[in-house]
């Protein structure tokens, strides 16, 4: 055999493998996506959870089903599987039980049945099923083309001497809005849902149904404003941060598609996207009116400001494969960067400038003034978001399923963490050093203690997350 067709042969079976890989990372996330429900016009989208408090030490088991909620005088039941509810293992967590689509009106009581019940691990006797009926601590109005939640909590206490039986100790609530700081704000495109979530337990508090479709957020910490773009609306919606009530829509009529977004450092202005137009929009927050605009590239995707001494904008485009850099205060385009194949994220961190080509498997950090490519590292399969933390980047890796580190000025990954399917975006959490990992294909949040590395929780949404802001 010559050398020419083992070459050959060793490039067809390489072929075969790296395909076999994709099949199998799609055969994941086809299995692990949670499909959204149908909402009909005038409906609410409720998302049922479930949790523990209190500290037990009995081992109990049982399987939660047919979860219904009572409208008025009818019982809708919750589309949803039946969950096995271990308490060693639910404890101090979080789950999501369903998602469902509602009617428009008062939701008064919840009830599910108990199956397989189980004192003492699987060794224990089993009881017979119980049917829980509960009232909610108050009426719930459930308003049409809006999202909220509703909490299961088990309240778990000491075993008590004498007793032989599980006594089922439940409650239900409906959501109250969050107020104060301590808040992830997460956006589930297709379900058109902002999720708060708690950083110092890490759980689901509250959800609101905006109109969508949904693009990007941005927090600014110090005005505490919550900027939401929706691309249905073609609009910037403004909630006050500390309290999710909304205080003004910004109108983009101009735009066709706008689906990106970030903030001047100052929260004295915001720049949209609008693959549709070729555009880039600058919008002053102030007066709340499109003060500039210009076109730029072929189909202008993520934007990011920077400060490089000078106020900059950087806009990618995938399809051009192209990266421009542009005056932020007048959008004059500075510089054209040739960027590789898809590129996507971008990131301006500790005097260097880092863009993710998610076609190529790698991180390039660029001289953003001359354009010049200053090193490469390779990391996961299509690399989708870039952060920065401290002298390190994080790198999700949407089809890989998992984070790649490396340093900043080094051209080599250091570590990989292994998270859920279809990592995206990220956030950090300075106050709390922890990172937010949005999963789109799970429909979940991954949390890494950015001590030490390392997964710290999972928090399940009822949609697949495509933007994160962190109010500290």
């Amino acid at each position: 055999m010559t050398k020419a067709t083992m070459l050959c042969k060793w490039m067809v079976l390489r072929g075969l493998l790296v395909f076999a890989l994709f099949l199998a990372g799609c055969a994941v996330n086809a299995t692990s996506a949670r499909k959204a429900p149908r909402v009909m016009p005038g409906q609410s989208l409720v998302s049922v959870y479930f949790s523990t408090t209190g500290v037990s030490t009995e081992r109990i088991s049982f399987e939660l089903d047919e979860v219904s909620i009572l409208m008025g005088d009818l019982w809708i039941e919750l589309p949803a599987e039946k969950l096995k509810i271990d308490r060693q293992q639910v404890q101090g967590r979080q789950l999501l039980l369903g998602l469902g689509a509602f009617p428009a009106g008062d939701c008064s009581r919840v009830r599910f049945k108990l199956k397989e019940i189980r004192v003492g691990g699987n060794a224990g006797p089993g009881l017979e099923d119980q049917l829980i009926e509960l009232p909610l601590s108050r009426v719930v109005s459930f308003a049409g083309n809006d999202s909220t939640c509703l909490f299961i909590d088990w309240h778990l206490i000491p075993p008590i001497p004498g007793e032989v039986r599980f006594t089922p100790r439940f409650s239900v609530r409906g959501q109250e809005l969050p107020l104060g700081r301590d808040l992830a704000y997460v956006v589930c495109d297709d379900i058109d849902t902002l999720y708060m979530v708690r950083t110092d337990v890490n759980f689901v508090v509250a959800a609101l149904g905006l109109p969508g479709p949904l693009g990007e957020l941005a927090i600014d910490e110090n005005r505490k404003r919550l900027y939401v773009l929706s691309t249905g609306e073609r609009a910037i919606l403004v909630f006050d941060s500390t309290n999710a009530q909304k205080l003004d829509r910004i109108p983009l009529s101009i735009a066709v598609n706008p689906r990106h977004l970030a903030l001047a450092e100052d929260g004295t202005a915001a720049f949209v996207t609008d693959a549709a137009t070729n555009r880039i929009l600058r919008i002053d927050l102030f007066s709340g009116i499109v003060a500039m605009q210009t076109t730029v590239g072929f189909r202008p995707e993520r934007v990011i400001y920077f400060d490089d001494g000078s106020h900059r904008l950087a806009v990618s485009s995938p399809t051009a494969q192209r990266v421009f850099i542009l005056n932020a205060d007048t959008l004059v385009l500075l510089k054209e960067i040739p960027a590789g194949n898809e590129v996507d994220s971008m990131l301006f961190w500790n005097d260097q400038f880092y863009v993710a080509e998610r076609g190529g498997n790698s991180v390039v950090a660029f001289d953003h003034r001359s354009g010049r490519e200053l090193s490469r590292v390779t990391v996961g399969f299509e690399p989708s978001y870039l952060i920065g933390v401290d002298h390190k980047i994080f790198v999700s890796n949407y089809q890989d399923n998992s984070i790649s580190i490396f340093h900043a000025g080094q051209n080599t990954s250091v570590r990989r963490i292994p998270v859920d399917s279809g990592p995206y975006a990220m956030a950090v959490s300075d106050r709390r050093r922890l990172l937010y990992l949005a999963n789109r294909e799970s429909s979940s949040l991954t949390i890494v203690d950015l001590s030490s590395e390392r997964v710290k929780a999972v928090v399940p949404l009822g949609g697949r997350p495509f933007a994160i802001g962190i109010l500290d």
